[in-house]
């Protein structure tokens, strides 16, 4: 990834994951389990000491109904567009 396009990453998909989360009421101990990472991994990714790997992100995208895994793209997309980044 070129430019700021990896940071703009790592902060949507904090978001986003921490937005499911609360939407489902999981944990963050659940929510470490269902992305196959420690709980203490979790807390830190969340909270932006860390990025979530690429694993994380997948395991992430199976959790989500195909029409919310389009529209994950499809956002993430339009955030690299309005920063000046090219998304393809």
């Amino acid at each position: 990834m070129k430019g700021n396009s990896k940071q703009l990453l790592m902060g949507y998909l904090r978001k986003e994951i921490h937005a499911f989360r609360d939407q489902e009421g999981y944990s963050q101990e659940m929510m470490a389990e269902k992305l196959h990472i420690a709980p203490r991994s979790y807390f830190d990714q969340e909270h932006g000491k860390y990025g979530f790997s690429a694993l994380s992100l997948i395991y992430f995208l199976l959790l989500l109904p195909e029409e919310e895994v389009i529209i994950f793209l499809k956002n993430f997309r339009e955030l690299l567009q309005r920063s000046g980044e090219d998304a393809a």
